[in-house]
């Protein structure tokens, strides 16, 4: 069991990068990673954002620190709207402040897709807590989210679109792939730079600044220690829609509450 007694890159800078795919020795024709990059071909709109042209599954899953053994909760079928999953981040967005947002669900192919459940156990290995957060559960949420854009006049956006912290102690962003697209630029900085724009972060203040352009190359944020931004996206040059997808992860103590 790892505690915060033990530093890693992560929890040491606030942020790390990583190279999943050299890490897991995965070749972008692997089956595997074919079936997860096959899940972002449907994937549907964000139904809080369909104009920003972010589409969007939603997974949450119980991670036990003790033996490092997974599983998904339950998904809720919502009638109408099928299968979702609730998505709460308290007034660390500032476009949802107080909202649980209901997202739709991952399919089961994707929650069984072995490249999932190596990332969260590689992403688990980077993360430290102390002994109280230790001894409970943690809650996993599983992001796969897509940024598309067909105008070359408009752009498909993150959100928040600004620097922020995700309220999660520890996130983590994997590249699936990217495709005729400009932008999607990471910037990590201070936290006190949250709310604001990098343009607004003084020279030499941003702690580093990255594209994600590999499959399965990633990123990894300590959120008590930096804020972080990933800027908008356009259609490139060529013919065929502006696309950008992930796999987002991130890890939340399950504490008891009386």
């Amino acid at each position: 069991m790892q505690t915060l007694t033990e530093t890693s890159t992560l929890v040491e800078h606030g942020f790390a990068r990583y190279d999943l795919a050299t890490e897991f020795g995965i070749a972008e024709s692997d089956p595997a990673f074919r079936s997860l990059r096959a899940e972002f071909a449907d994937l549907p709109p964000d139904p809080y954002a369909t104009e920003a042209g972010r589409n969007r599954r939603y997974a949450r899953g119980v991670f036990l620190p003790w033996s490092r053994e997974f599983s998904w909760i339950p998904d809720t079928h919502l009638d109408a709207a099928g299968w979702m999953n609730g998505y709460y981040q308290a007034d660390h967005n500032p476009e949802y402040v107080g909202v649980v947002r209901k997202l739709p669900a991952m399919t089961e192919t994707a929650r069984n897709n072995p490249i999932i459940h190596d990332i969260l156990s590689f992403d688990f290995a980077q993360t430290r807590w102390s002994q109280d957060d230790a001894a409970f559960p943690l809650h996993v949420g599983v992001h796969l989210i897509k940024l598309a854009v067909d105008d070359p006049g408009h752009e498909a956006i993150s959100s928040p679109n600004e620097l922020h912290q995700d309220g999660e102690p520890f996130v983590f962003a994997h590249l699936v792939y990217r495709r005729n697209m400009v932008g999607g630029v990471n910037v990590i900085a201070p936290p006190k730079y949250r709310g604001k724009l990098p343009a607004d972060v003084p020279a030499g203040e941003a702690l580093a600044e990255f594209e994600l352009s590999e499959p399965l190359e990633s990123y990894g944020v300590t959120d008590e220690k930096v804020s972080h931004y990933v800027s908008p996206i356009r259609r490139g040059d060529g013919p065929e829609t502006g696309e950008r997808a992930v796999v987002l992860v991130d890890f939340t103590p399950m504490r008891q509450h009386i």
